[in-house]
């Protein structure tokens, strides 16, 4: 009887971890975009979203497995109320932020004038401006996923628990 509870708590704790694990990528990324301003004059957040070479990896923290496949994870490993919740949360962040930095990366990328005049050269032409954001919308789908995972799940675990005396008829 005693392994039943102790796994439950292995499980709900590897959960926690893996959350938490997520919320620290997903934290990073933002402070990396939107307070990682160098000591280049050109270092601002729509090249930092545009993965040029100053403080550059936003991008690469947000738009990887972990803060993608974690809070699923987790949701799998431990599906309740709490668990479901801050997984949808760390989803919808995810997808905020992602948005936004796609949006940004695609608007300096298509912007080769401005680039050509404060740069002296084109950094991120047209053509990888979309290839990138081909990719960011694929990193956003499967975090879309993700979060439709996490509700489906959160409301399966919520159907389950519900008591059974409160299935049947309404009560007049």
């Amino acid at each position: 009887m005693q392994s039943v509870p102790s796994n439950q708590r292995r499980r709900t704790a590897v959960a926690v971890v893996l959350l938490a694990c997520a919320t620290i990528f997903i934290a990073v990324a933002v402070s990396q975009w939107l307070f990682g301003f160098g000591l280049d004059p050109r270092d601002d957040s729509i090249r930092r979203a545009a993965g040029l070479g100053f403080t550059d990896t936003a991008r690469q923290t947000l738009f990887s497995v972990i803060p993608l496949a974690a809070p699923a994870l987790a949701v799998w490993l431990q599906p309740g109320r709490v668990i479901g919740r801050w997984a949808q949360v760390l989803y919808v962040a995810y997808l905020v932020i992602g948005l936004l930095l796609a949006l940004s990366a695609a608007r300096y990328g298509f912007d080769e004038t401005r680039q050509l005049a404060e740069e002296g050269q084109v950094f991120i032409d047209a053509r990888a401006a979309v290839e990138r954001l081909l990719l960011d919308t694929v990193w956003l789908a499967l975090a879309g996923m993700g979060l439709l995972f996490a509700r489906r799940a959160g409301s399966r675990q919520r159907s389950s628990t519900a008591d059974p005396a409160d299935s049947g008829s309404p009560k007049e």
